[in-house]
């Protein structure tokens, strides 16, 4: 039976961990979690009993062949440190840590490495997870990783040189989106005596159900937009103003999600002692 090891317990972890595990992609058994957070050791303990948990991410990874390593990028290079004499010689690398490249692993680990970004969706077995792997395996080996992965969410291999700007549209998005309509609900409330419930309820419903739309009926935005915004009628005039006003905002949005990358991407290749 091979072996899962997830290093690391933040929100993505979580996420991963309970949708293997509540589809049946995965059994408690075959997973082990490695945090120094002792509550969340016991909070995985009981909710999924016979899942072994470690503090000592050493410990965690031997006999594993599967190792995600779910913790922040700075952070990366230490936990490499730590496990890497203690990696078999069939580990599987997976690193869901945005800036770190596959390039930075390999200098650590000579071995087979994907690198992914999920998404916060797939708790819902929605969304798509970004996916990049080395050259270092053969296809079955990156079949296993993807069919777990698609247990929860579609799966999408991506060049990594488009893994940040994808990342905002499909990881990211989830934050953005939620950002743009809880503006939206703002202007609402600002313009009626609607309740803050009230006005949610009808973005959240009318969200989800022009997300339905699109993807039952396999229509554009384009027709999305031609078939509501009626020529001379109200919604034209929303889309507008928001024609106009949202293409510096999302280019703005952009740029600066890309310059965080940058800056955060050279913090990590110094800390490999990688030149650029």
């Amino acid at each position: 039976m091979d072996k899962y090891c997830f290093i690391g317990y933040g929100s993505m972890a979580k996420m991963l961990i309970d949708g293997f595990l509540k589809t049946g992609a995965l059994k408690a058994e075959e997973l082990v979690v490695s945090t120094r957070t002792k509550s969340k050791l016991m909070e995985l303990e009981n909710k999924w009993p016979g899942i072994h948990t470690e503090i000592n991410n050493g410990e965690a990874v031997k006999g594993c062949k599967y190792v995600f390593l779910c913790v922040k990028p700075l952070d990366i290079k230490d936990v490499l440190a730590e496990i890497k004499p203690l990696l078999r010689d069939d580990t599987h690398l997976i690193s869901i840590a945005a800036c770190v490249t596959i390039k930075d692993l390999e200098s650590e680990f000579s071995g087979r490495i994907t690198k992914i970004i999920p998404t916060f969706i797939s708790e819902v077995e929605e969304g798509i997870t970004l996916v990049c792997h080395n050259s270092r395996f053969e296809s079955d080996s990156r079949n296993n990783i993807e069919e777990l992965l698609g247990a929860i969410s579609s799966v999408k291999n991506i060049k990594e040189e488009n893994f940040e700007i994808a990342a905002d549209l499909t990881s990211c998005a989830v934050g953005f989106i939620a950002a743009i309509f809880q503006e939206f609900i703002e202007a609402g409330i600002r313009q009626s005596t609607l309740t803050r419930e009230e006005a949610e309820g009808m973005v959240r419903s009318t969200l989800y159900g022009t997300a339905k739309l699109l993807q039952a009926k396999d229509i554009s935005f384009n027709e999305t937009i031609s078939r509501v915004a009626t020529q001379g009628g109200i919604t034209e005039e929303g889309v507008k103003v928001l024609q106009k006003g949202l293409p510096f905002v999302f280019d703005t949005v952009l740029e600066k999600t890309l310059e965080k990358h940058d800056k955060v991407k050279t913090i990590v290749r110094n800390q490999f002692n990688r030149e650029p």
